[in-house]
């Protein structure tokens, strides 16, 4: 039996693996696709492109000067806790706000390629995954920004940064399900991109990216354990703040939610299909 025969009898991996595939069999379109994205509204500025990255580290720069300085500076973050501050926030923000990004930007992909959608020879797929690269792809200063701060100021790098490239990958996949499936759905209920919206807005909130779990309250406490990002999150801040494995059960939960997510959106994408150019 072929390579090809084997995984289109296993259904639980044809999805994800025949995605990944048509990426790299159609990367040129990818790449185009991403950057039409990337310099997508700055056509004609002095910085053009260049936007794309200076507006994360802007966003970036203020939550760090607003929370972590002004905010930080009023609340007790000293003795008990452990490590600096800001670098604290740095490192479960910007993953976040990339999450954000993907989950806002990826439920509405279809809706704004309608005409593209319409073409039997055109390979949608491409258009939320391009939405996920781009949106990695404008982060990467912000990332950078991370790690330095986090060299200069935060007492260096930990040596369990050697697994941050599994962690984007596996944040890459996560969000990468969750775009297909939101994208997939939202032809057919538009209130979905709003309500992805409004949730994202929320959940930043009870996301443990700007406090510890034990600064919340036993009543909110319990939110952050069923908000599915939180784990994401911790596993950045294992690799990158705290240095070693303080949370392994995040560390399965991620594993488990990014296989869920990668083969469900690939699934629902791949299903509702033959539908979406009749309903759009």
């Amino acid at each position: 039996m072929s390579l090809a025969a084997a995984v289109r009898s296993n259904a639980l991996v044809a999805g994800p693996l025949e995605l990944v595939a048509l990426c790299l069999k159609r990367r040129e379109l990818l790449r185009e696709m991403t950057d039409r994205e990337l310099n997508a509204g700055h056509a004609g500025h002095s910085l053009g492109g260049r936007w794309v990255y200076i507006h994360p580290i802007m966003i970036v720069g203020t939550y760090l000067l607003i929370l972590g300085f002004v905010i930080g500076s009023k609340i007790a973050v000293s003795g008990s806790f452990p490590g600096d501050y800001p670098s604290y926030i740095l490192v479960g923000l910007v993953p976040w706000l990339v999450t954000q990004n993907v989950l806002i930007r990826g439920a509405g992909a279809l809706l704004g390629q309608a005409g593209l959608v319409k073409q039997v020879v055109f390979p949608i797929e491409i258009i939320p995954t391009a939405i996920v690269v781009a949106v990695f792809a404008s982060f990467v200063p912000a990332f950078i920004l991370v790690l330095a701060y986090k060299f200069v100021f935060g007492g260096g790098l930990p040596i369990t940064i050697l697994l941050l490239p599994f962690v984007v990958v596996m944040h890459f996949m996560f969000v990468w399900g969750l775009s297909l499936l939101f994208a997939a759905i939202t032809v057919f209920m538009r209130d979905v991109r709003e309500l992805v919206t409004v949730f994202c807005i929320v959940a930043m909130y009870f996301t443990p990216a700007i406090y510890l779990p034990d600064w919340a309250p036993p009543l909110i406490r319990p939110i952050l354990y069923l908000n599915p990002f939180s784990y994401i999150t911790w596993v950045y801040q294992d690799v990158v703040f705290f240095g070693e494995i303080l949370h392994p059960v995040a560390w399965v939960v991620s594993f488990l939610l990014t296989v869920t997510s990668i083969y469900g959106g690939a699934y629902v994408f791949r299903k509702l299909k033959p539908f979406y150019g009749n309903v759009l």
